[in-house]
């Protein structure tokens, strides 16, 4: 009888235990106003909203983030400097809102870089060319948000 009050209350304890140790499911990942969810990015290219992807890539290497969104036929590609402040040093759009287009610092163009929690929020201008008339040369102003 001893054994099974025992065996009993040792079953009790750690049934006890466990319990006491579970804890509730961690509430989802809320960004702060003016962020996005990790792994999303939205474009806006010449007032046209390109849209949302949850397709982002994002690698760095010391000071240098590059980061790519969409696929080959449409998206971003990045280079983020953060050695002095945060700095765009290329940006790259393909088939984003109807244009197609690059900033590369030093030559035409011009991109500014701010983040928030863990969104970069890129603006600037990007020269290329619409795909309504791609035998000219044309600017086009970007907005875009991407999350890491």
């Amino acid at each position: 009888m001893t054994t099974r009050s025992t065996l009993g209350a040792g079953a009790l304890a750690t049934v006890l235990a466990v319990a006491g140790c579970s804890s509730s499911p961690q509430p989802a990942y809320q960004p702060p106003q003016g962020a996005l969810i990790p792994g999303t990015a939205q474009a806006t290219v010449n007032g046209r909203d390109a849209g949302t992807t949850h397709s982002v890539d994002c690698m760095t290497i010391g000071p240098m983030t590059m980061i790519s969104t969409g696929g080959d036929e449409s998206g971003v590609y990045t280079m983020v400097s953060n050695a002095e402040g945060l700095d765009v040093k290329l940006l790259r759009l393909t088939d984003l809102g109807g244009f197609t287009g690059s900033y590369n610092q030093g030559l035409d163009g011009e991109a500014t870089v701010s983040m928030t929690d863990r969104t970069y929020d890129i603006n600037g201008t990007a020269v290329g060319f619409d795909l309504d008339n791609p035998s000219f040369r044309s600017t086009g102003d970007f907005r875009i948000k991407i999350a890491c």
